[in-house]
């Protein structure tokens, strides 16, 4: 019997690869490239058909779980209110991103749910669900190309490098630490003038206990207003790992078809 090997994929970008246009070849087959407004070649694109986009996300699928030796899948993509409970905290979060959604993401999105069993993710983000499925499922590996996931504790597959990626404890803890302290992450702001070379300095690889940032916080913005700085940004650095109202019961093992 095949001992079950589960892929926890982050669907976000799964979409955004099954938007990339198909590259304008020549008469040779060979693609075109065309001069840009900064002055550098690049490769000309047209937009995929629908069925050209349905067989794109077909085969990204299809793909991860041959290369990543996969037996089942689950798969997230973004639902409502996925940062809300963030920008309760954060009103900047992510507001240096673009509001409007690319232009086939409806029909894709439709699609990866009803022909591909995709979940929703409502409430929390993308991240948030893949993380706590992964924590509540034995055997799962999360599946993805963003580092934030893929820099968490375990075992992970980056499946468009097609490598597998191990991150220790140690080490999820000083990324995300590093992130509170540096700020940038998802317009974050950290503490003022703190890079990540005071980060390397300071802590010099060691293990980062939270209240040695704590202390950071407060040393530059004093007590009360380092105290909320500080809640403010690990809250929105940190993934979750448990959603009210989630139960991994609700949620059905994929099979390739």
């Amino acid at each position: 019997m095949i001992k079950e090997k589960i892929a926890i994929i982050d669907m976000d970008s799964v979409c955004f690869s099954i938007f990339n246009g198909n590259k304008v070849l020549d008469s040779d087959g060979k693609p075109v490239k065309v001069l840009s407004q900064s002055g550098n070649m690049v490769f000309q694109y047209i937009e995929k058909t629908e069925q050209e986009l349905e067989e794109s996300a077909d085969n990204i699928i299809k793909d991860i779980m041959r290369r990543g030796e996969f037996t089942h899948y689950i798969g997230f993509v973004k639902g409502t209110k996925t940062i809300d409970y963030k920008r309760e905290i954060l009103p900047e979060y992510k507001s240096n991103r673009s509001k409007e959604s690319p232009k086939f993401w409806n029909f894709v999105k439709t699609y990866l749910i009803e022909k591909h069993g995709i979940y929703e993710a409502n409430g929390a983000e993308v991240d948030d669900y893949v993380n706590v499925t992964r924590l509540n499922l034995p055997n799962s590996h999360i599946c993805a190309i963003d580092s934030d996931l893929l820099s968490l504790e375990g075992e992970h597959y980056n499946w468009r490098k097609n490598i597998w990626v191990t991150s220790t404890k140690q080490e999820a803890d000083y990324k995300l630490w590093s992130s509170v302290i540096t700020g940038t992450h998802n317009n974050t702001k950290g503490i003022p003038g703190k890079g990540i070379k005071f980060v390397e300095n300071r802590f010099q690889k060691d293990p980062i206990e939270p209240g040695e940032v704590l202390s950071c916080y407060i040393d530059h913005f004093g007590e009360h207003e380092g105290i909320k700085q500080f809640y403010q940004n690990y809250i929105c650095c940190k993934t979750l790992e448990f959603i009210d109202g989630f139960d991994i019961s609700n949620y059905k093992l994929r099979e390739i078809w």
